[in-house]
């Protein structure tokens, strides 16, 4: 595909496999046409890629895009709300909820009549943080679909809730310390408010640690904050109540180093970042 004769850009949601090359194809192409995305996608993607920029300058000499790319594709990104249609060179548009993270969406696309949608990554779980993925209510004449997954199904959410938190419950219990590899943003904040539930409903585990330790971590609570009315029904609703949903009352930052590394640190929970 000639680049140059590209004239929208759509992006779903922030994860890098769906938007991390938009800085070089905006900016190192002949790409001269439009981008968009939803409103906490844009903020996400620009610490996502300074982020990638930093790490592929230390791991390669040849960049795809660097810090000066970034600031200019922000520039260039246009914004858009869920059932926002918008119409360029003929192409209408309209972005629906997809669940999966914070501010996904699916693609509605009208050429010439045939809608065309593309789903990106989608969930149809209700969980903590995010509603589910709606269904449009229009006939569609091609679906292109996420299928990671295939056919598999998956075990019920409640199963493997409990499964998770009882596991982590047993390895604190008897001195140990879990460690939850996570990514910085996405279904880290699930994961997050899941244990703050569970730590809320045991009291036994009040006095162990959650430490969350990311880089990124604070600035990606702060986007959170800004967009809670696009996250579920409990999580407005708590901050109707004027009481912010990621004030986490058992989850901390991580200690320095040093200190981790104390032979005195008990038993705790470390959900590490990149």
């Amino acid at each position: 595909i000639n680049p140059a004769e590209v004239d929208v850009v759509l992006i779903t949601h922030f994860h890098l496999d769906h938007s991390g090359s938009v800085p070089y194809f905006v900016n190192r192409t002949e790409f001269k046409g439009k981008v968009f995305m939803t409103h906490p996608t844009r903020p996400i993607c620009k610490l996502l890629w300074h982020d990638y920029a930093r790490i592929s300058k230390i791991s390669a000499e040849d960049q795809i895009f660097g810090a000066a790319d970034i600031d200019a594709t922000m520039d260039r990104i246009e914004l858009l709300d869920f059932h926002d249609e918008r119409q360029y060179k003929g192409i209408k548009f309209t972005a629906y909820r997809a669940g999966h993270v914070l501010g996904a969406c699916m693609f509605m696309i009208n050429i010439g009549g045939i809608r065309v949608l593309y789903t990106g990554d989608y969930s149809r779980e209700v969980d903590r943080h995010l509603p589910q993925a709606e269904i449009p209510n229009l006939r569609v004449h091609v679906l292109i679909v996420e299928s990671t997954y295939g056919i598999q199904n998956h075990e019920p959410r409640e199963q493997r809730e409990r499964r998770f938190t009882n596991s982590v419950h047993q390895i604190v219990k008897q001195g140990g310390k879990c460690l939850l590899p996570v990514f910085a943003l996405g279904r880290a904040q699930e994961l997050l408010l899941i244990l703050e539930d569970y730590w809320e409903r045991n009291s036994d585990l009040h006095d162990i640690p959650i430490y969350y330790n990311s880089p990124m971590a604070t600035k990606c609570l702060r986007i959170f904050e800004t967009y809670t009315n696009m996250c579920s029904d409990s999580v407005q609703q708590q901050a109707n109540r004027c009481s912010n949903p990621w004030n986490l009352k058992y989850v901390k930052n991580m200690p320095e180093r040093h200190q981790f590394q104390d032979a005195d640190v008990g038993p705790c929970v470390v959900l590490a970042a990149p």
